[in-house]
């Protein structure tokens, strides 16, 4: 392993990575992505007309406090709007991921390359664990580990998403959001220093490096602006280039 990559992972006891664009290709983030009318689809022929008006509503809710419409805040809102009153939330959540899930179509994932399955099989011979958190759903990536043949190198436990985040007040912290970071930090007792986050959004990785204390970032892809090059400890054009360089440099 060259220098420059050994430090990467000095002192590192965790990598976090992001899913959608990181452990998922680019392409095969765009596939599943452009499935919107799908979902939206199935959410109309299992609830109604109805609860599909209020997804839109919490999408435009979303959209305009300026957050980034993923599935797991989206559904999460929803479902505060589409609950029965004086009735806990989790059994509609739990509905609308379902046909959320059930209305994706997977066939296009591959199964991942030996070098992504040997970058993190070194990574576990190093005793650093890897863990996942996303803004989509935790179902979808069980679905997806199981299609690229990695389920047996992630923990269950080592897997957020952001309806994980929520807080005693109803509140979710999706990312770039520094309190979701840090509870995914404190459940996995991890100090920020001794983390790594590996994510393809820009507003995401600036949040763990400057507003969590993270020890280093990695950004995915090649879409790295000039201003935002300072706070990149490294750059890579997709997970299977940073495991080679993690497992054969």
């Amino acid at each position: 392993m060259d220098g420059k990559t050994a430090q990467l992972i000095h002192n590192c006891q965790l990598i976090l990575l992001d899913f959608d664009g990181v452990v998922t290709t680019e392409a095969e983030d765009v596939s599943l992505k452009a499935q919107t009318l799908s979902v939206f689809a199935a959410i109309a022929a299992r609830f109604g007309e109805r609860p599909l008006k209020m997804v839109r509503l919490a999408s435009r809710a979303i959209y305009n406090a300026g957050g980034t419409v993923q599935l797991g805040p989206l559904l999460y809102h929803a479902a505060q709007l589409l609950k029965p009153q004086d009735e806990p939330l989790e059994p509609t959540l739990a509905r609308l991921i379902d046909a959320c899930t059930n209305a994706l179509d997977f066939r296009g994932i591959a199964a991942a390359g030996a070098v992504i399955h040997d970058g993190l099989a070194h990574l576990e011979r190093l005793g650093i664990e890897v863990a996942v958190f996303t803004n989509g759903l935790r179902e979808n990536v069980l679905r997806v580990l199981a299609v690229k043949q990695l389920t047996h190198l992630f923990a269950p436990e080592h897997l957020f998403d952001a309806i994980s985040t929520l807080d005693k007040r109803g509140q979710l912290h999706p990312k770039p959001d520094p309190v979701g970071y840090r509870f995914v930090l404190d459940e996995l007792g991890v100090k920020p220093q001794h983390c790594v986050v590996v994510d393809n959004s820009r507003k995401n990785v600036r949040a763990a490096k400057r507003d969590v204390g993270c020890g280093r970032v990695v950004y995915i892809g090649s879409g790295l602006k000039r201003k935002d090059r300072p706070l990149i400890d490294h750059a890579a054009p997709s997970l299977e280039h940073l495991m080679a360089e993690l497992a054969f440099a």
